[in-house]
């Protein structure tokens, strides 16, 4: 499965329940929403490096081989400030679209209305 977004791609390798593994590919200059997920916890393996991640309040700028776990309602993004990146991402829990929580967006999609949770 191929899903387009604004920012670059995502490809779905294995989607399964309880465990999806998805490489995300960040076009240059481009970056997610700063986003959660309530269903789910996020491991991210750093495949290319330059690219700029926040988990939380905090931002790194991790080297190729890095690893992030992100747990459910903990806000994060990628931002690719340079090239282009790629992240090896491990959903674990129910992973769907429907499960995304925009709090900010530079492409005009919908935002949260409600509080968020967690940092």
């Amino acid at each position: 499965m191929i899903l387009e977004k604004p920012w670059g791609t995502i490809r779905a390798y294995a989607l399964n329940q309880p465990c999806t593994v998805k490489l995300i590919t960040i076009n240059p200059g481009q970056e997610t929403s700063l986003h959660y997920h309530k269903l789910r916890d996020d491991v991210w393996i750093i495949l290319d490096g330059g690219l700029e991640v926040t988990i939380g309040e905090e931002t790194f700028r991790p080297s190729e081989g890095e690893e992030f776990m992100i747990p459910a309602e903990k806000r994060h993004k990628i931002k690719a400030p340079r090239g282009r990146g790629r992240v090896l991402e491990i959903d674990i829990g129910f992973t769907s679209e429907d499960d995304t929580y925009r709090i900010t967006d530079a492409y005009g999609r919908e935002l949260e209305e409600r509080e968020e949770p967690g940092l």
